[in-house]
């Protein structure tokens, strides 16, 4: 489900985080290793990936589409996530 499909209101309200949560985007979550991805860089020969332990240093997707086919595009299993500002930290979320 990307955010956009629903109301971002409804959307803290169902994950129980704080009404002024803000959304900033998506992040790739290697659930496995409970990592995400900090950076990802093609050239015609190789694909260089970078991993970070906390979803502050990830790099942000605005793009559900995007963060889905850079997922793809790591030897783990990774998922995107929903990023969320709560305040004191960043919280991660699965998209169902």
């Amino acid at each position: 489900m990307a955010v956009s499909e629903r109301p971002i209101e409804e959307v803290i309200a169902e994950l129980g985080l704080p009404p002024e949560s803000k959304f900033m985007g998506y992040v790739v979550h290697l659930p496995n290793e409970d990592e995400f991805l900090a950076f990802l860089k093609e050239t015609s020969t190789a694909i260089k990936r970078g991993f970070v332990k906390s979803p502050s240093g990830a790099k942000v997707y605005q793009s559900y589409k995007r963060a889905l086919r850079d997922a793809g595009k790591c030897k783990q299993k990774a998922e995107p996530n929903l990023l969320f500002d709560i305040g004191n930290h960043l919280a991660a979320v699965p998209v169902d």
